[in-house]
């Protein structure tokens, strides 16, 4: 089984307030997020908290197959993160599949995507790829686990660097996968954007 781990416990300093609950449509950040990897097809997500937990988890609703954990060690960074869902994952993990917190563009088609190629495949890491550009959520196969667990302030990019010839790259016609949120001008323009989307779908 492949099980998501969200990855939402940082501090969002750069945004100065919590970004997992700032607007988005009629819901928030995170909630998107979560509602999207619900209605993939993995089989388990974890989603990783950490400053502020019991704010945020009044503000959110979980699908059968999500459960939160929560990160102590969230001041250490996102690595913290990362290990902490890594060690709380099922014994019968066969891979893990890394969603970053703030990327609500990222839809269950992306994520279905890299699963099939993750399965049809002998690749253990499986990349996202738009215009030549890497972007998340990223596929580790469980053979990683112990080098994910000793990762530093690089984080799994140490892992990718050491492993260049384990990588399958799958191109994306979406540029989603490169957009994350940090910062309120980050924030404005993705909300615009979704925004945007929306009218055109309607």
């Amino acid at each position: 089984m492949i099980v998501g781990i969200i990855l939402s416990a940082g501090e969002s300093s750069r945004m100065g307030t919590p970004k997992q609950l700032l607007p988005w449509g009629e819901k928030n950040i995170l909630q998107q997020v979560l509602d999207n990897t619900s209605t993939s097809r993995l089989e388990k997500i974890l989603l990783i908290l950490g400053y502020r937990a019991e704010h945020i988890i009044d503000r959110i609703n979980l699908s059968s197959r999500t459960h939160i954990v929560i990160n102590n060690e969230y001041k250490k960074g996102m690595s913290s993160s990362v290990k902490c869902g890594i060690k709380n994952a099922p014994n019968d993990t066969e891979a893990f599949m890394l969603v970053l917190g703030d990327q609500p563009f990222i839809n269950a088609a992306i994520i279905d995507k890299l699963i099939d190629c993750y399965h049809s495949g002998k690749h253990g890491i499986v990349i996202p790829v738009y215009d030549g550009k890497r972007g998340h959520p990223v596929i580790f196969d469980i053979l990683y686990k112990d080098e994910l667990l000793s990762i530093s302030d690089q984080g799994a990019k140490e892992v990718i660097n050491r492993h260049l010839d384990d990588i399958l790259e799958v191109p994306v016609d979406s540029s989603n996968i490169l957009v994350d949120i940090d910062t309120p001008q980050e924030y404005e323009k993705a909300r615009i954007r979704f925004d945007s989307s929306n009218r055109t779908e309607v």
